[in-house]
């Protein structure tokens, strides 16, 4: 096993909030490592909707130019029921609102947080995965597994946890996950679409069943190009992984 002293910071998981994490640590002159388990950044959408004040975030970070020439604007949403237009939402904003909402694919976010990181020298170290962690009044002592396979004991002044919902951090420090998941299963996609429905606009369309009640729905969020999507809908019973599922 490898011993080294890290910067005052490691940052656990480089996604959206590690990278934001670690690029305002850096722009205000703290040294620290970012670790990632995952060997690239996944090619799937993910998280898409970008608020108006995650814009004025980015802005004050000095970062908003490349986050706006990657999104797409989001104009509204279009509502369907039964295969009929039943609303039409536009997302207007007050006039001293800076930005408005975007579509920008989780992919491009930690793209684009990631080469503005890079200005300050400082890079995701991918493959890297956090095992154990143990503080006392001093700091954190974390072991590492690189993606050589090589073990390594870091001393740190702090550990920020960003490793998501199954995060290892948090089960360290014996946190729990407040909430629960939707009791909905859905089947997620991104797809490019040829039809006439306006640009910017995203689409919910619902089936209601002879009851009267839900019983399909498709969400479609627009992204950056052409004709693209990211869709979601509802898992029929047939093709469900839940316990007690038909088939």
């Amino acid at each position: 096993m490898q011993f080294s002293d890290a910067p005052d910071v490691l940052v656990v998981g480089a996604g959206p909030v590690g990278l934001t994490a670690a690029a305002e640590l850096r722009r205000r002159g703290v040294g620290c490592r970012l670790v990632d388990r995952l060997p690239a950044r996944l090619p799937y959408a993910k998280a898409v909707g970008i608020q108006p004040r995650t814009l004025e975030v980015w802005d004050r970070m000095g970062l908003v130019r490349e986050a706006l020439d990657a999104a797409v604007p989001m104009r509204g949403q279009l509502v369907y029921v039964d295969g009929a237009e039943e609303a039409r939402i536009e997302l207007t904003l007050p006039e001293e609102v800076p930005y408005g909402f975007a579509a920008l694919p989780q992919y491009e976010t930690e793209r684009v947080l990631e080469e503005f990181l890079a200005r300050f020298g400082t890079r995701i170290e991918r493959g890297t995965e956090l095992r154990s962690l143990t503080q006392d009044a001093d700091g954190v002592t974390a072991r590492l597994v690189t993606a050589s396979g090589t073990e390594e004991e870091v001393r740190t002044r702090y550990l920020v946890g960003c490793d998501g919902a199954h995060s290892t951090v948090r089960k360290a420090l014996g946190l729990t996950f407040e909430g629960s998941a939707f009791p909905e299963e859905y089947m997620l996609a991104d797809v490019e679409v040829d039809w006439d429905l306006p640009p910017g606009y995203g689409v919910r369309s619902l089936h209601r069943g002879a009851d009267g009640a839900v019983d399909d729905l498709l969400v479609c969020i627009p992204l950056p190009g052409t004709g693209r999507y990211r869709m979601s809908m509802l898992v029929p019973p047939e093709l469900s992984a839940a316990p007690g599922a038909a088939g």
